[in-house]
C-alpha cells in the first residue's frame, strides 16, 4: 500500500494576506481530522506569521490562531 502525505503550501507575508495561510492550517488540520497525513509548509515571507505579533489584528484573525494552535496540540507538522 503507498502511503501519501497532503501538504498545504503558503508563500504571502501575513501582514499583506492572512487567507493563504488561513486556508493552508483549514485544510491540513480538516485532513488530519479525516485520518490523512498532512502537512503546512510556510515559505517566503510567510514565515513571518510564526513571529511575535506576527498575526495582524489577533482577534479578527482568531480562527487561524486557533488553527494554529489546533496544529501544534495534534502534532500537525509545519515546515518553513
Amino acid at each position: 500500500m503507498q502511503r501519501r502525505k497532503l501538504i498545504f503550501f503558503a508563500g504571502l507575508d501575513p501582514a499583506i494576506s492572512t487567507r493563504p495561510a488561513f486556508m493552508a492550517y483549514h485544510f491540513a488540520t480538516v485532513a488530519q481530522r479525516a485520518g490523512l497525513e498532512s502537512e503546512v509548509r510556510l515559505a517566503g515571507d510567510a514565515v513571518e506569521i510564526l513571529k511575535d505579533d506576527g498575526i495582524p489584528d489577533p482577534g479578527y484573525n482568531k480562527r487561524l490562531i486557533n488553527y494554529m494552535n489546533e496544529a501544534v496540540e495534534s502534532g500537525l507538522f509545519v515546515s518553513v
